[in-house]
């Protein structure tokens, strides 16, 4: 047996606690004589303290029990996160693929290839303690991000629904009553020009506001398409603006008030037609092969391009009593996306899709915590979610050919449908000192979800309606209404070994709720997917805090899996049987002398479906073979789970020097990525990759200016960032090019 069991975890566990506390004895190092001065060296900092909150509740990243890799708005800045898409630069076990400008993020082998009206994803996404229903990759765009939380592993008492694989939790910053601002201009290959705005300041006594801007537009295209000669690869502009308000209404009562929009278009991550299977268009039967031109070119009879608009409003107000807190988060958020698709990938008029998706969204939650010193710590909620997720309409449009429904006519599938849902859950935790320097914690959350679905497609013959069916069809067995209940539950155990040594054993368990195929209505609701998980883990500092070294190991047991499969374009979702995940990821941060720090993280991930009797191949494989455009199906068991590398790992190294002239940062970082699977029959995959950015900065004395040189992947690599397994073969989009620029910035 070659997988590590939970008690195995344990024994792991003692050993490295007990090297932990060998290395913690360790004298640290003292001040030396600065080389070629002859005077002695300033102090080694320490590593900066992170606060988070992980539990609900402010708490400092190395006293929490839970496995969370966290980075503060200046460390992103510093290594060159400024999109979703780039947070696995700095966390192990992370991918996240982007696909009509929202995110897909997969944690330890957990997550969606799906997005779409009613499609949430496995991995939820927070700003400031809202849930995103859908979340748009630029509101991280933003340079008002105080930090961004990544929990690894079911969060499912804490925030519950639609957290089977764990959360990106982002904080902004607060309003501040001192007036200060920062503005930065970037322009980079491709003629890429950014802007970005935050100012901050006091409006009366005790109100305080902020607004960060920022907008890009790129003029240069990554390639073309080789069939109507237009640019392809492009972000035509982005504009992402939020907006935030503190009241400090008396000492014990705060609220705030967050307003945020953008507008995007973008063909960036437009498909690609990959490796072809059996079946596909681009065929001498359609007047293929054709020409597809370099990695970033296309060559499709209508140019695709994604638009999106989104925005949100949201209240918090948090009151202080004697012996505990309460908290009221009130949030409205709606987004509009335009989709236009060449599902066949070439220049003739055979397939697309066109569709504008809906969704609006309220959230109402209200939290008790406990305030007051005491060997209790605990936490209580009731959470209110609301939805109308919609297709308005989605257009299935299929060329005069022998593809369509009536051969030789054009014929367009129109649909128009929606779904409701409404979910309502009560949870508590509770943290016990039950010996000193040992805690319990015991949490559950019950959750009751409903979701409705309505609407009607009508069947289109040559620009006629011919017919029209309501939705659910009759007679199709597909109820106009799900009713899912769940209980999660959270079981932990930590200890203080040392004042730098925590180390925790814990379960957890997790649901993501089921729902309708909006896009194609007659396929069968899906179901709830579950998981448990059994986790050990050691957070520890060493050297005066000049090195920390946070590390977890993990078992999981995930039922019902909710898979994305896209058959003629269309992508829904259908129930796989289990899987067994298993694993280990590593975060560490040491300050090798003063002013040069390195981060680095490491994840291995063991993750195959041990029953999947019918997954869908879209290849022939024992006696199993796919009509043309479709799939079949066979036995998965044993295959990887979708998007679910085996290693990935990073690393980083930052230096600042200050000088008579200013001071000087420079930073190189590395990630690397195994090969990963876009769908259960492992047919399509990205194969290994690497990436390398780099950046030199120059701020002036009084750190009021400042020049940025930066570079993005230095080494050219083409990678997907999306890759879908369709009939009509391999459809991938691709991360950005080698892209290299200069930011000029001032604060005041």
């Amino acid at each position: 047996m070659n997988r590590i069991a939970p008690v195995g975890f344990l024994g792991i566990a003692m050993v490295l606690v007990g090297a932990a506390q060998a290395l913690a004895a360790t004298p640290a190092a003292g001040p030396g004589d600065a080389e070629g001065t002859g005077q002695t060296a300033p102090p080694v900092s320490e590593i900066a303290e992170i606060v988070v909150t992980a539990q609900r509740r402010s708490e400092p990243l190395q006293s929490v029990p839970v496995s969370v890799t966290a980075a503060t708005g200046a460390q992103l800045q510093s290594v060159g996160i400024s999109t979703t898409q780039d947070l696995n630069l700095v966390t192990p076990g992370l991918t996240v693929p982007q696909v009509a400008g929202y995110t897909q993020p997969h944690i330890r082998g957990v997550g969606s290839s799906t997005n779409g009206p009613g499609l949430e994803q496995p991995v939820a996404t927070y700003i400031d303690g809202v849930y995103l229903g859908f979340a748009p990759a630029s509101l991280l765009t933003l340079n008002n991000i105080d930090r961004i939380e990544v929990l690894k592993g079911p969060q499912g008492t804490l925030f519950g629904r639609n957290a089977t694989g764990g959360l990106i939790q982002v904080v902004t910053k607060d309003p501040s009553q001192n007036f200060s601002g920062a503005a930065n201009v970037t322009y980079a290959n491709y003629q890429d020009t950014v802007g970005d705005l935050y100012v901050t300041g006091g409006l009366t006594q005790r109100l305080a506001a902020d607004a960060a801007v920022r907008y890009e537009h790129q003029n240069e295209a990554w390639g073309t398409n080789l069939a109507t000669g237009s640019s392809i690869g492009q972000l035509n502009h982005d504009l992402a603006a939020r907006t935030k308000f503190l009241l400090q209404a008396n000492d014990s009562t705060t609220i705030r008030v967050a307003l945020d929009y953008e507008d995007k278009v973008s063909s960036r991550d437009v498909q690609h037609l990959g490796r072809q299977y059996p079946g596909t268009f681009d065929n001498p039967f359609f007047g293929g092969p054709y020409p597809m031109g370099g990695p970033f070119d296309i060559n499709n009879n209508i140019n695709p391009v994604n638009t999106l608009q989104s925005g949100g409003a949201a209240v918090q107000i948090n009151q202080d009593f004697a012996h505990f807190s309460l908290q009221s988060i009130s949030a409205y958020r709606t987004s509009r996306s335009n989709l236009l698709l060449d599902t066949d990938a070439t220049p003739a008029d055979i397939l697309e899709i066109a569709g504008i998706a809906s969704n609006e969204q309220f959230t109402q939650e209200l939290q008790l915590a406990s305030n007051s010193p005491g060997p209790l710590n605990w936490v209580s909620g009731l959470y209110y979610y609301h939805a109308i997720d919609q297709w308005e309409p989605l257009d299935i449009n299929f060329g005069p050919s022998i593809v369509s429904p009536v051969a030789g006519v054009p014929v367009t599938i129109d649909e128009r449908d929606g779904e409701h849902t409404n979910s309502i859950a009560a949870y508590a935790q509770g943290t016990y000192q039950i010996f000193p320097d040992t805690h319990l914690t015991v949490g559950a959350r019950f959750t009751h979800e409903k979701r409705d679905i309505e609407g009607n497609f009508a069947f289109i013959v040559a620009g006629t309606p011919v017919a029209t069916t309501p939705i659910p069809p009759p007679n199709s067995g597909i109820p106009g209404s799900l009713d899912f209940n769940r209980l999660t539950y959270r079981v932990a155990l930590d200890h203080q070994f040392t004042p730098d040594v925590l180390g925790y054993i814990s379960y957890n368990t997790g649901f993501k709720s089921g729902g309708y195929n909006l896009a194609v209505p007659s396929n069968p609701p899906y179901s709830p997917e579950t998981i448990g998980a059994a986790e050990v883990g050691l957070k520890t500092e060493f050297f005066d805090r000049r090195l920390r070294v946070n590390g977890a190991a993990y078992d999981y047991s995930y039922k019902n899996i909710q898979v994305g499969r896209y058959v003629d374009g269309n992508e829904s979702i259908y129930n796989g049987a289990s899987a067994k995940i298993y694993g280990a990821d590593l975060d560490a941060e040491a300050i090798l002398f003063s002013g040069f720090s390195i981060t680095g993280g490491f994840s291995y991930t063991h993750a195959r479906f041990d029953s999947f009797p019918l997954a869908d191949y879209v290849v022939p494989i024992n006696g199993c073979v796919p009509p043309p455009g479709g799939v079949c199906s066979a036995p998965a068991d044993g295959k990887q789970l979708p998007f679910a590398p085996t290693a990935t790992f990073n690393i980083g190294g930052d230096y600042k020097l200050t000088s008579a002239l200013g001071s000087f940062e420079f930073n190189v970082t590395y990630y690397r990525s195994d090969r990963f699977f876009a769908a259960p029959d492992n047919v399509a995959y990205q194969p290994s990759y690497d990436l390398v950015n780099a950046s030199a900065t120059w701020s002036d004395t009084n750190d009021h200016y400042l020049l940025k040189l930066w570079g993005k992947n230095l080494g050219k690599t083409i990678y997907a960032t999306s890759l879908i397994e369709a009939g009509q073969g391999e459809e991938v989009s691709l991360g950005a090019p080698r892209t290299y620029g200069v930011t000029v910035g001032v604060k005041f």
